[in-house]
């Protein structure tokens, strides 16, 4: 063999060597997906039904996946702030996002949000849906519906209800039974998270809120709180006294369903086999007995394994119905 026809042989060899053990090194590296901690972004404050969602999957993924899963709360602007790290993260499977409501809300709340809340993330799966309920403090004479409408229209310089932030899915239930209940003079009065939110009601700041069952059932049930109405499709078994708002005139509430939800999400563009591999990891949680217990124990339903284009369409409907509703509600862009 010529030296020109041996150096080209060589040539080619290596070649093919080399794409050989790229190939191999690319499988090994998807293979060995996750070969490091995964951080888990809750984009609102410790103690909320995102957080404490955010921290079961957490720990469902570190023991089923082998790797540390750390919860990083990054709060601020309804989840904006959190969902903006996650949007520009490397989509590479090391980055994940509890997100909910706020991810459907959000662009009809915010002139010049930090991301595209159409693009920006991929649905890993919705985990769970959660009923609102409608809360006042044990220490107020007030048990009904009707009660509280008459107590607030008796007082003069009008009363206050709370919410987990601006725009939050609980703002907009307050506002959406203001406008049912003719109640103009009730105040919105915005916190930082659904745990501070609470505590104004049964410390006796605000006269109302309207917060998810999971957040909201443990003070009803430890008698720090007094449950008047649950926004749901029907009465909660664990709260069967309880009527729902649609049987109470207040059909308002019907035309967005599911009020809140939770749901995993990694940055658009994360390659197919690692969304699989989470996808899978994700609907071993929701067929777990004792997971589906400890929602199902707050009044709370989880959702059964759905594919992405199940996902997405859900989301589709979300943007739908939040856009709809902040418009009525009347609430400014910020």
């Amino acid at each position: 063999m010529g030296k020109q026809a041996f150096m080209g042989w060589s040539t080619k060899v290596l070649t093919a060597t080399a794409l050989g053990w790229a190939s191999l090194i690319s499988a090994a590296a998807h293979a060995e997906y996750p070969d490091k901690p995964i951080v888990m972004v809750v984009p609102f404050a410790p103690g909320g039904s995102t957080d404490q969602i955010g921290r079961m999957v957490a720990q469902h993924l570190s023991t089923d996946l082998g790797v540390p899963v750390v919860v990083e709360n990054k709060v601020g602007a309804n989840g904006t702030v959190g969902n903006g790290y996650v949007a520009r993260a490397k989509p590479d499977g090391y980055t994940l996002l509890i997100g909910g409501t706020d991810i459907a809300a959000s662009q009809f709340l915010y002139k010049d949000l930090p991301y595209d809340a159409e693009q920006a993330f991929t649905p890993i799966g919705i985990i769970a849906e959660f009923p609102f309920m409608m809360l006042v403090d044990k220490d107020k004479p007030i048990t009904t519906v009707a009660e509280f409408i008459e107590y607030a229209k008796s007082q003069p310089k009008g009363i206050n209800f709370s919410s987990a932030g601006v725009g939050n899915s609980t703002h907009l239930a307050g506002e959406t039974f203001k406008r049912a209940a003719n109640l103009e003079g009730m105040v919105h009065v915005p916190y930082n998270g659904s745990s501070p939110a609470l505590t104004a009601v049964i410390s006796g700041q605000v006269e109302t809120v309207f917060d998810t069952a999971i957040t909201a059932a443990p003070l009803v049930t430890g008698g720090e709180a007094r449950a008047l109405g649950v926004v749901a499709q029907q009465r909660l078994p664990l709260f069967p006294d309880v009527p729902t708002m649609s049987e109470l005139g207040y059909d308002a509430f019907d035309q967005l369903a599911p009020w809140s939800w939770k749901g995993l999400f990694a940055p658009s563009g994360t390659p197919q086999e690692i969304l699989d591999k989470l996808q899978h990891s994700l609907a071993g949680l929701l067929q777990d007995p004792e997971f589906r217990q400890r929602i199902e124990a707050n009044a709370s339903l989880v959702v059964a394994p759905q594919s992405t284009a199940h996902a997405e369409q859900f989301l589709a409907d979300q943007r739908k119905g939040w856009g709809k509703l902040i418009s009525e509600a009347d609430v400014t862009p910020m």
